[in-house]
């Protein structure tokens, strides 16, 4: 068997079947959640949700640089509220970081619900 014939076996071996194609595509798109409906996105979603990247992303960084603003106020005022001993300790530090993590989660969570009623 000479080279020719060993590439053209090896393509028919490798080459799928139309048929087996066609019973292939028709099963994956009868059994996906959206029965009959197209599963890629069309251009015109594309377009309409577009700028929600970018709001997205604006609120996730304004989340962040809150919880970090808040972090750097937050250790010098708590100091004349806590007692000495626990504001000196690594408790201290735990406490505050959780805190602030946790006012920029809620800063990112509310703002993605007004920015979700204000897109409606």
């Amino acid at each position: 068997m000479n080279q020719r014939e060993q590439q053209r076996k090896f393509a028919e071996r490798s080459n799928i079947n139309n048929s087996t194609f066609d019973a292939m595509n028709t099963n994956q798109t009868r059994y996906s959640n959206g029965q009959g409906k197209n599963v890629l996105p069309t251009e015109r979603d594309q377009v309409r949700g577009s700028g929600g990247y970018v709001s997205n992303g604006v609120l996730y960084f304004t989340g962040v640089v809150v919880a970090i603003v808040l972090f750097i106020y937050v250790i010098p005022l708590v100091e004349l509220i806590v007692s000495p001993t626990f504001y000196k300790g690594p408790l201290f530090l735990l406490c505050a970081l959780s805190f602030c993590v946790l006012m920029g989660y809620l800063w990112v969570y509310i703002g993605s619900k007004v920015m979700k009623k204000s897109r409606r």
